[in-house]
């Protein structure tokens, strides 16, 4: 018997073979491209990030991980071929702000099916150089006059004052080193923990209150950026440095004669008469770099700490307004006392809410048991 081989039928085209158009219809293949506007996002700052779908009419759904993605407006956001990247957290210990790395992804659905995309994002780190540290301290002494005595700093001479500079250090990789510099501003944030004012007359107690803590403001410096104690420079380009003055005179007063109309009069002569005054004011200030665009949407988040300190006066007097003008309280100064500048943050937290301390102070005058 004669065997015979079967007749294979005709191989196709090959399962990687091009797509002729010319003899059947060619599957639509669906792609998407993730484009950032700069190779490296600053700290802060949206980043423009764009998708490009094809073919066209396709719908576009964003995942980001390390940042957060916003509209033009800065409000959350998934959809769209348009997003902004922003990202910003400095570290409290140290004041720096680190490099982050953030990854953005879109998934793209188009009636012809689903194509993704994903891409990492650098946010570059900003460094700081701080110098002159020094706290120079004066006293709190009893200014006497004829109508009162006021407790505060001799004539000329701050309580203590301080002129700290900082230099702001941009990644070499920044892509818009002026205009990022720019976004960034020197200043301090002060806030009030302690506040004992209290003038005793012979038969009248009259206290300065406040509600502690708050935050403080220097009454004298005219506008100053919320919530800055005074002002606050901008940075002018990377490498800059600007200086970060701080200062504080804090102080209260009392008249020689009690001021409550029905206090009894004399005799006996210290009747209506000072005693005692009593002064005790406690703080906490930050030296701080504020990213100004995150403060925008979230000011707690936009300081990087770079030093703090606490700070304190305490002078109490006793009063006899049988002696001479200048000679009627004892003691008569008492330096404050002030802790060196630490790095960072440190333990506490200012109080970043309006009005400031010298808008909340609250004077009671009330009747008080005879001394």
């Amino acid at each position: 018997m004669t065997f015979r081989s079967p007749t294979l039928p005709a191989a196709g085209p090959a399962a990687n073979a091009a797509c002729n158009a010319a003899k059947q219809p060619c599957p639509v293949v669906v792609t998407v491209v993730i484009k950032l506007s700069l190779p490296v996002a600053c700290p802060g700052h949206p980043l423009t990030i764009n998708a490009v779908g094809t073919p066209a009419g396709g719908t576009y759904a964003w995942t980001v991980a390390g940042a957060e993605l916003v509209d033009g407006a800065g409000a959350p956001v998934n959809s769209g071929d348009t997003v902004f990247l922003r990202q910003f957290h400095a570290d409290d210990a140290t004041g720096e702000i680190p490099e982050k790395a953030a990854n953005v992804s879109v998934t793209y659905t188009h009636p012809n099916g689903t194509a993704t995309d994903s891409k990492p994002v650098k946010v570059h780190k900003i460094e700081f150089d701080v110098t002159d540290t020094v706290i120079t301290a004066g006293v709190t002494r009893a200014n006497e006059d004829v109508d009162s005595v006021t407790l505060e700093n001799a004539a000329g001479v701050d309580t203590f004052v301080t002129d700290p500079k900082v230099k702001i250090k941009l990644d070499a990789s920044c892509p818009r080193k002026t205009d990022c510099a720019k976004n960034h501003r020197v200043g301090w944030l002060q806030t009030v923990s302690t506040n004992d004012r209290r003038k005793r007359y012979t038969h009248t107690l009259v206290s300065s209150t406040l509600p502690v803590p708050i935050r403080d403001g220097d009454p004298a410096a005219g506008p100053s950026p919320f919530p800055f104690y005074d002002a606050a420079p901008d940075f002018t380009a990377d490498g800059d440095q600007q200086t970060g003055h701080h200062f504080d005179s804090p102080s209260t007063s009392a008249s020689w004669t009690d001021p409550r109309a029905a206090a009894p009069a004399a005799p006996p002569p210290q009747n209506q008469q000072l005693r005692q005054v009593f002064f005790e004011f406690s703080c906490t200030a930050w030296l701080v770099v504020q990213n100004k665009e995150w403060s925008l949407h979230n000011l707690p988040d936009s300081f990087a700490y770079q030093k703090h300190f606490d700070w304190s006066v305490h002078l109490d007097l006793t009063v006899d307004t049988s002696k001479a003008v200048g000679s009627r309280c004892t003691p008569q100064s008492k330096p404050p006392t002030i802790n060196a500048m630490a790095t960072g943050k440190g333990g506490g937290a200012p109080d970043l809410n309006a009005p400031s301390a010298n808008e909340k102070f609250a004077v009671t005058t009330a009747a008080a048991p005879g001394i």
